[in-house]
């Protein structure tokens, strides 16, 4: 009976035991995931600090942005007010500015008017004059033909012909004295190389060469004298050196000797008073132009040569 109730004892005390055990083992499987618990928790609340943190500065960013932006929207608003005041300043500038090309324009064609008056009565005096001096030639020369006249006859159509030289020099010499004037008030008027299509618009500064060359030419053969003379050659020289200013350069070959590498359009006129062999530049009819260092118009020349 003893033995029966120690087999009994020793089974429950084995029973218990492993229950015991596996009470234990339960326990620290649940304290491990306890544990891990804790750690998940404390890691999701290191994040959830963080996002906390990050979420704070993104709202204070967002703030600064916003007062960024409401900045923004100010000064957008005040260019755009700008901008409305500049385009109708521009509006009003183009208005003007297309009246005074028009008033130019017409002022322009008025010069040009008086210069060809101008110019159709200097021709008539010039013919006029012209056809006094043939009469009183025709007259004289006539006498003396007929044998008639005597030595004083002869130096009257001498004195006649220089007076007459004289006075078609000096009203030559007026004319192109005005002439200047009236092409400097244009150039006052007129800016220089500004055309409608944003071009440059060379025509006038070529015009002006045109009238240079041949008032060079015409100096170049006459007495300095004759009354006026200075006062051309000095106008001609301040022409060539205000459009100098704007970018032009005005190139005189008068005087110069000629060589055959010069590619201009030239007329060659013999004139044995030159030394044989001889080939000098003794007009011109187109000065040579250039703009910004670039040739816009050629040379056109006279040379006189001995060959």
């Amino acid at each position: 009976m003893k033995k029966v109730i120690f087999n009994v004892f020793v089974v429950c005390c084995s029973f218990i035991t492993a229950i015991a055990q596996t009470g234990t083992d339960e326990i620290s499987v649940m304290a491990r995931s306890l544990n891990n618990v804790q750690s998940k928790q404390a890691e999701f609340d290191k994040k959830l600090r963080l996002l906390i943190t990050t979420s704070t500065k993104n709202k204070h960013d967002i703030q600064v942005l916003e007062q960024r932006n409401e900045v923004l929207c100010v000064s957008i608003d005040s260019l755009k007010t700008v901008c409305d005041s500049l385009q109708k300043a521009q509006a009003a500038d183009r208005t003007t500015i297309n009246g005074k090309i028009q008033e130019t324009n017409n002022t322009l064609s008025s010069t040009q008017s008086i210069v060809k008056n101008r110019t159709l009565w200097g021709g008539i005096i010039t013919i006029a004059i012209l056809f006094a001096v043939s009469l009183i030639s025709y007259y004289l020369i006539k006498r003396i033909k007929r044998g008639t006249s005597s030595i004083d006859d002869v130096r009257k159509v001498q004195e006649v012909l220089q007076n007459a030289q004289n006075k078609m020099q000096e009203e030559s010499v007026k004319l192109d004295n005005q002439l200047l004037e009236i092409v400097q008030q244009q150039l006052q008027e007129r800016p220089i190389a500004s055309g409608n299509t944003g071009m440059p618009d060379h025509s006038l500064v070529v015009k002006l060469a045109d009238e240079i060359a041949r008032i060079e030419t015409n100096l170049s053969k006459m007495d300095k004298s004759v009354r006026g003379y200075k006062q051309l050659l000095q106008a001609k020289d301040r022409m060539i050196n205000n459009v100098r200013a704007n970018g032009y350069e005005i190139i005189s070959l008068l005087g110069h000797e000629y060589n055959d590498g010069m590619q201009f359009q030239t007329r060659f006129v013999p004139d044995d008073t030159l030394p044989e062999g001889k080939r000098i530049i003794t007009g011109m009819i187109k000065m040579q132009v250039n703009y910004n260092g670039e040739m816009i118009q050629p040379a056109e020349i006279v040379v006189s040569q001995n060959i």
